[in-house]
């Protein structure tokens, strides 16, 4: 009787070749979205970012994953500038401005933030506080770490970008 492998040959160089190109833009995007829920200088520039990349004459040619979280930072006010400039683009049929206002309207949140008790929004913290120190290994537990799988939690929750910065800074 012959052995079989658990795994045939498999050259892990490809596979990491192929792989890194897809993963890569989410982990730079990872980490880029825990700097600006850390520290507001970051987030001011992903703001820039985000702002500037709407606009189709300008390319900072920056990681599409740093691109991608700052424009999910900051979708609202994305969203409010490129519709001012659908607005201004004369070009445009009226066709194409109502569709786009739909989907604006769709990506719009329900709620308004300012309706949350801001009682609950510190339980909820504190819960995902929690649910991080049972979930991570102690060796990977730093602000970093803390404050992307926090982000998560309360994205899970139901909670705006804009008050999850707001609650990171304040209690994490």
């Amino acid at each position: 009787m012959s052995k079989k492998q658990a795994f045939p040959d498999i050259d892990w160089n490809r596979v990491a070749d192929l792989g890194f190109p897809v993963i890569a833009p989410f982990v730079q995007g990872g980490i880029w979205y825990g700097a600006m829920t850390i520290d507001k200088r970051a987030e001011a520039l992903g703001r820039l970012i985000a702002i500037a990349e709407v606009i189709p004459a300008v390319d900072l040619n920056l990681p599409k994953g740093v691109v991608l979280a700052s424009l999910y930072d900051s979708t609202a006010d994305t969203i409010k500038l490129l519709m001012d400039l659908v607005d201004a683009i004369q070009e445009i049929p009226d066709s194409v401005k109502e569709t786009l206002k739909e989907i604006k309207d769709e990506v719009t949140p329900d709620f308004l933030e300012e309706d949350i008790d801001p009682i609950k929004a510190v339980g909820d913290v504190e819960d995902c506080k929690r649910a991080f120190k049972n979930a991570t290994p102690s060796f990977l537990r730093n602000r970093v770490t803390e404050s992307a799988y926090i982000t998560q939690c309360l994205i899970r929750k139901g909670y705006g970008q804009k008050l999850i910065a707001e609650l990171i800074r304040k209690y994490v």
